[in-house]
């Protein structure tokens, strides 16, 4: 190399080197004061499904019906309109679980389009071996949140004839 080109190249040198060690942190594409992304409206709907589900199975329908679309919110209230008594032989109610990935929910005559979730739980009544319990919500956004819109028990016909087990059991539209 000539003595001219040794400066440059050493000068090119120098520079690529303080470029690798300049790193922000940030991911590739972005930027390091960039927001993390939000997650994704499937996850936020099975998340607040299971939120109202585990307030169903603990008989807190405050928080249960509080989580209702609001079409639906005053008859919940008006169903439960006092706190149940506190059963002392009652089962054993295991953790509520997310069963599966959310689906695409259709609209039906009856309910707009959303997101299926099914919740999944186990019941061990004293002396009897544990059920699992299924429950399909229909999740649906309103004034950016997410509400649910429907609510049924999953059979076991759904599990095991349905390709979408909570489209089954939250019905298709009758056309």
């Amino acid at each position: 190399m000539s003595a001219r080109r040794r400066p440059a190249a050493v000068l090119l040198a120098a520079l690529a080197v303080l470029a690798a060690g300049c790193g922000d942190g940030a991911k590739e594409g972005g930027t390091a004061d960039s927001a993390p992304a939000a997650p994704a409206p499937s996850a936020v709907a099975a998340d607040r499904a299971l939120t109202y589900m585990r307030a169903v199975v603990a008989d807190d329908w405050t928080t249960a019906c509080s989580l209702m679309s609001p079409g639906r919110r005053a008859a919940c209230h008006d169903r439960h309109t006092a706190p149940p008594e506190p059963e002392t032989d009652g089962p054993a109610i295991g953790p509520v679980i997310l069963d599966r990935a959310p689906t695409r929910a259709i609209a039906t005559s009856d309910y707009p389009a959303g997101w299926a979730v099914i919740a999944a739980y186990t019941v061990t009544w004293p002396g009897k071996p544990a059920t699992t319990s299924r429950v399909a919500l229909r999740m649906t956004e309103d004034s950016g949140a997410w509400w649910v819109e429907q609510r049924e028990d999953v059979a076991d016909s759904d599990l095991t004839w349905s390709d979408d087990p909570a489209r089954s059991a939250l019905g298709r539209e009758v056309g």
